[in-house]
């Protein structure tokens, strides 16, 4: 017998099939194989760009922008170090100009304090070693910046030859020195009252000269001053060392 269907005959209308009014069976997602995962994924996205789209643009956008700032900013952190350094540089350098200012104060103030001092030591020195027999020195006066000798001899040649040597004295200008108040008074010597010689008083004043280290040494050397000798070489040693003990 022949199986026969006459609506295959008729165009428009649905042949029913048994099985084919059953609804497709709802398969859970992970349990589709691979490829039918990417399949879905695929049409999924293609179908729903409107989700991930603009998202991604941005994102691309902030990282096409945070790239080309990279290597400014990998400078940045270059010259900012280079900045630490050249800051800490300077101050090590202030710190370093400061205490060797407050060296070379402490050394100014050792020199003048215990070096330079008065120069009534080393005048009284050339004065002593350079007073002729025949002349007498009844005052003298001196300070930082000159001196005033009073002095008086029977003889004008002694006083010149006094005053010759004061000029060849390293601690006095002699350029500055001056000879006033010449006074001639009557005959009183009184080991000879029948001398004849009349006594001559001078005035002689002049400036100081300040010498240095190199010259004071032979000075305290032959007057064997061996304290001011020892100041003199602690400071040498002091200023070569940049350090006061």
């Amino acid at each position: 017998m022949i199986k026969y269907n006459f609506l295959s005959n008729y165009e428009g209308i649905k042949i029913w099939e048994k099985g084919l009014d059953k609804s497709p069976s709802n398969k859970p997602f992970l349990k589709n194989d691979f490829k039918e995962i990417l399949l879905i994924s695929r049409a999924f996205l293609i179908q729903n760009k409107i989700f991930y789209v603009p998202t991604l643009s941005t994102l691309g956008i902030a990282f096409i922008f945070n790239l080309v700032g990279f290597l400014p900013y990998l400078n940045t952190l270059r010259l900012e170090n280079k900045h630490q350094e050249f800051t800490f540089n300077v101050e090590e350098l202030t710190t370093f100009n400061e205490n060797l200012e407050n060296k070379n104060k402490d050394l100014d103030n050792y020199y003048q304090l215990y070096v330079a001092g008065a120069p009534a030591y080393i005048f009284s020195y050339f004065l002593q070693k350079n007073i002729p027999e025949d002349l007498q020195i009844t005052e003298y006066l001196i300070d930082k910046d000159g001196f005033d000798i009073y002095a008086q001899a029977y003889s004008i040649k002694t006083i010149n030859d006094f005053i010759n040597s004061i000029l060849e004295w390293s601690i006095v200008k002699s350029d500055s020195i001056t000879v006033r108040n010449v006074i001639k008074s009557g005959n009183s010597n009184q080991t000879d009252p029948s001398s004849n010689n009349d006594l001559f008083l001078v005035e002689i004043s002049g400036k100081n000269n300040l010498i240095g280290i190199s010259k004071r040494l032979p000075i305290f050397r032959d007057s064997f001053n061996y304290g001011q000798i020892n100041k003199i070489e602690r400071y040498i040693n002091s200023k070569e060392s940049g350090i006061i003990n």
